[in-house]
């Protein structure tokens, strides 16, 4: 419990900071090979090139062998192979836009390198929602990161659409609900407003 508190002072902190009055903030989806989650970014920029990006994650994580079974006579799915593994990565990092003043319009393209501590909520497989999380739950802490490519599609009313592909590297401190580690491809998509 004490490093969660921990981890909500820095996310508090990082999102209430402003660097210069190029920043934007904003919200996506993560749908990846280990899971799926969504995101909260704030990103600062004191030139055109680079820019500096802080983000908390909520990402589920997902067993490599998971299976969905349909049951036609009840009409009801089945999950075998699941487990509740919830990763809250915060990360730091920058994101360089190599052809500035390159191309025309509103296309940016742009490579993206982030890292920063994950803290790992495992729940207990079996039971209910307050057994699973409050009862029966483990946390562990570890550090991870993320690199990739993407593009921003900046619009008229100044937001800013982003698509990016990357991978995500989620080391475990030890076995943790059958791997040592969630790494996997990762397709993002955002929608972030300037502010």
């Amino acid at each position: 419990m004490k490093n969660f508190t921990y981890y909500l002072i820095l996310i508090s902190s990082l999102s209430a900071q402003s660097l210069s009055s190029l920043n934007y903030t904003g919200f996506g989806l993560d749908v990846g090979e280990r899971g799926s989650g969504i995101f909260f970014n704030r990103t600062w920029s004191n030139g055109e090139e680079l820019c500096f990006i802080s983000e908390v994650r909520i990402f589920d994580a997902k067993h490599p062998d998971e299976i969905i079974i349909q049951d036609y006579y009840t009409n009801r799915a089945y999950k075998f192979n699941d487990i509740n593994l919830i990763l809250l990565p915060l990360f730091v990092g920058i994101k360089y836009f190599p052809f500035v003043g390159k191309i025309a319009n509103n296309f940016a393209p742009f490579l993206s390198v982030k890292v920063g501590p994950i803290l790992i909520l495992d729940g207990d497989e079996n039971g209910t929602f307050k057994e699973k999380w409050f009862t029966n739950s483990d946390q562990h802490f570890t550090w991870g990161g993320y690199f990739g490519i993407g593009s921003d599609l900046l619009t008229t009313n100044s937001t800013i659409l982003s698509v990016r592909v990357g991978y995500d590297i989620l080391p475990m401190k030890g076995n943790i609900d059958g791997s040592d580690q969630y790494n996997g491809a990762l397709v993002r998509f955002g929608f972030n407003w300037k502010k």
